[in-house]
């Protein structure tokens, strides 16, 4: 029987814990240029989920990109994100699945964001291969225990909080402030 981490089930109006680590021995992020990218593709995979994959977007002139973005049959975004942590060998991501499928939802997210920052990484990195420890774990979060897990990855004991108030690293300035248009945070 697989693990529990390992089940790919995301039933609509559900929050999920995501967690992706790199390969043994080996970071995700290496730069600033690297979070930037992961950022990159994240907050355009969650606006435009069906939309032309970011990697054909340079080869693609302006009018194209924007009547395929525009020609979306979803209507509203199959996933939500609530909350994220970047650290150098893993990142965490809290998500709300909308719609309840395996595509377009959370698992068409995650392999977008997992195969073109994996591309961008080992083209940028001269390295081949997967970047990645095995899938990615998935947890199912109880509503109630929402809060306490977002505060949780805001104040990551491993962490200073230099690292953790920068908007490259984690949702947290989103809380504080002005949330950028593609996280939707919750009150904690």
């Amino acid at each position: 029987m697989p693990s529990k981490l390992l089940l790919r089930n995301f039933e609509s109006g559900h929050y999920y814990h995501l967690q992706h680590k790199a390969k043994l021995g080996t970071t995700l992020f290496q730069s600033d240029a690297d979070y930037q990218t992961f950022l990159l593709l994240l907050s355009y995979y969650l606006r435009f989920p069906d939309a032309t994959p970011l990697s054909w977007v340079k080869r693609l002139n302006p009018q194209t990109v924007i009547a395929k973005r525009n020609a979306s049959e979803l209507g509203s975004s199959p996933v939500t994100l609530v909350s994220f942590l970047l650290l150098p060998d893993l990142f965490h991501l809290i998500l709300r699945e909308n719609i309840g499928t395996y595509k377009p939802g959370i698992s068409n997210l995650l392999r977008r964001i997992s195969v073109g920052y994996a591309m961008y990484s080992n083209k940028t990195h001269g390295a081949t291969g997967t970047i990645y420890h095995g899938k990615y774990k998935m947890r199912h979060i109880d509503q109630n225990d929402l809060g306490k897990l977002i505060s949780d990855l805001h104040h990551y004991d491993q962490v200073n909080d230099t690292f953790l108030v920068s908007p490259l690293h984690s949702s947290r300035p989103d809380y504080s402030g002005t949330p950028r248009p593609w996280i939707s945070p919750i009150p904690t």
